[in-house]
């Protein structure tokens, strides 16, 4: 199983999360390479993100990624599974 990891402080600015700069961030993040693979979506302690930011970031990763996961390597909730009948199209 390829398991990927996305960690959201990659789209804060300085530890600050602005809703401009998240957004910019996500559309220029190279999404295709989370095709196929079962995706971990790890928060991070030194920012207060909104639950929209978390559902923007899910909702790129749903067309392409087997899973999305949210929480850390060993205690993690499962947000998305590709049902194989979708994974065939």
């Amino acid at each position: 199983m390829t398991q990927k990891t996305i960690e959201l402080e990659q789209f804060l600015i300085r530890g600050v999360f602005r809703q401009d700069d998240f957004l910019d961030g996500l559309d220029q993040h190279d999404f295709d390479q989370y095709t196929d693979s079962h995706v971990l979506v790890r928060g991070c302690d030194s920012a207060i993100i909104p639950p929209w930011a978390f559902m923007a970031l899910t909702a790129r990763l749903v067309p392409l990624a087997r899973t999305v996961r949210f929480g850390n390597e060993h205690d993690n909730v499962v947000i998305f599974r590709n049902s194989p009948q979708q994974s065939a199209k």
